[in-house]
């Protein structure tokens, strides 16, 4: 004859509230049935984390956690609701692939893209390419590495004084802007001035030698070259690397080819 413990096995593996696979398990008596064993049977839906496990719970409800989906329906607890591929165990449970959050943003909430502030872009190289009118003209004369071993087309550039024509300027020009300020460089600048000690009149003044104070400087001098006209003039050139001469001072430019 059977012992009572073995009739009370075939009695659990018989009865649904004992079976774990089952819609009817009590987990409460099999919690309290001595020598309860657990049942074999693969479960239906093998749940990866506690966190899929309380969001089929919470989905589904707690009878409807261990049925399976049929193929064609929504998404069964503990599946994506895309219904990304399952992957599948040797004992042929499903092991469910829950969907990896991802942080939405507003519109507002998006990164800035920058732009470039034109205004910005805006200088003395820009405004000489957009040029027009009489200092479009200039563009032909400015020299540049391209066509510096080509052709130099020096510039004259007549000055003013308070009352007069104070001289001229020879040179290649450089670059220029709106207010007729301009840059040039090789320059050779040549005006007239009267002589010193001429009947009583002190004009100038004595010169005054600053040689060797801006030689302490590193401040270097161009050369004069003073050549007199007549007995009351005499003629100054010097020559320069480089020159500013600003806009007011402009009387007449023309080239010199």
């Amino acid at each position: 004859m059977e012992s009572s413990s073995e009739k009370r096995e075939v009695s659990a593996a018989t009865d649904p509230e004992l079976d774990v696979s089952s819609e009817q398990f009590n987990p409460l008596r099999a919690l309290y049935e001595p020598n309860y064993k657990i049942t074999e049977v693969p479960p239906k839906v093998l749940y990866q984390n506690i966190a899929a496990f309380e969001s089929a719970l919470k989905k589904f409800g707690v009878w409807q956690l261990n049925k399976r989906q049929k193929s064609g329906t929504t998404a069964g607890p503990g599946q994506a609701a895309d219904k990304k591929p399952s992957l599948t165990s040797t004992s042929k449970s499903v092991l469910v692939l829950e969907e990896v959050p991802q942080r939405r943003f507003e519109p507002h909430q998006l990164p800035t893209v920058s732009t470039l502030n034109k205004k910005h872009q805006r200088n003395i190289f820009t405004y000489m390419e957009t040029a027009i009118g009489p200092l479009e003209l200039l563009k032909k004369c400015i020299v540049t590495p391209a066509s510096e071993n080509i052709r130099k087309i020096r510039v004259r550039v007549v000055l003013r004084k308070d009352r007069a024509i104070g001289g001229s300027v020879v040179g290649e020009l450089v670059a220029y802007d709106k207010q007729w300020n301009l840059l040039l460089r090789n320059a050779t600048e040549t005006w007239q001035r009267r002589k010193y000690n001429y009947g009583e009149q002190k004009l100038c003044g004595a010169p005054i030698d600053c040689s060797e104070r801006l030689r302490d400087l590193c401040i270097a001098v161009p050369a004069v070259e003073v050549k007199s006209l007549n007995r009351k003039n005499v003629q100054i050139v010097r020559h320069l690397p480089q020159i500013l001469i600003r806009g007011e001072n402009v009387v007449l430019l023309s080239l010199m080819v």
